[in-house]
């Protein structure tokens, strides 16, 4: 399959909604809300600071990940979202978007990438995946997102 990376449009913005929309078993409606917000705010030019990565294949959108500046730390991004499909995880999609991100945010000075997930057992292959990629766990913080929902905060040195 021949997939390409390249920043969200306003022609992939509903494909990027619906990707994430399509893995409801990992985020609460919250997120989808914010999300959309981030991807429309982007394509509006209003988070110049901001980068947020489509993957597709022809027609097909398979993922979209993207990441927030800290206006407040020097360089330091934090993972706003990030989903590849079902049906396409597993096969380096989600490796080559998030390595997109990462590459074009440190040409951008960019130092730090953190990125949120929970500790709980729905979670699993994310964390692992993080790992794999060279996060590492700097924090859990219990009860964060619910009660009995906990925080696992992890970092990447850019």
């Amino acid at each position: 399959m021949d997939i390409q990376v390249e920043r969200l449009t306003e022609a992939t913005l509903d494909g990027a909604v619906e990707t994430i929309r399509s893995l409801p078993e990992f985020f609460y409606e919250r997120d989808f809300v914010k999300a959309e917000a981030n991807y429309r705010e982007f394509v509006s030019g209003h988070k110049d600071d901001d980068l947020f990565l489509v993957a597709r294949s022809g027609d097909q959108l398979l993922g979209v990940v993207g990441a927030t500046k800290r206006q407040d730390a020097d360089g330091v991004y934090f993972l706003a979202s990030f989903a590849v499909k079902k049906g396409q995880r597993g096969g380096g999609i989600g490796r080559r978007l998030l390595e997109s991100l990462e590459g074009e945010l440190a040409a951008r000075d960019g130092r730090m990438m953190y990125t949120e997930t929970t500790t709980a057992s729905y979670c699993d292959s994310t964390r692992a995946f993080y790992e794999a990629v060279g996060y590492t766990m700097v924090a859990e913080v219990p009860d964060f997102w619910a009660d009995g929902d906990p925080l696992a905060l992890y970092q990447k040195r850019l």
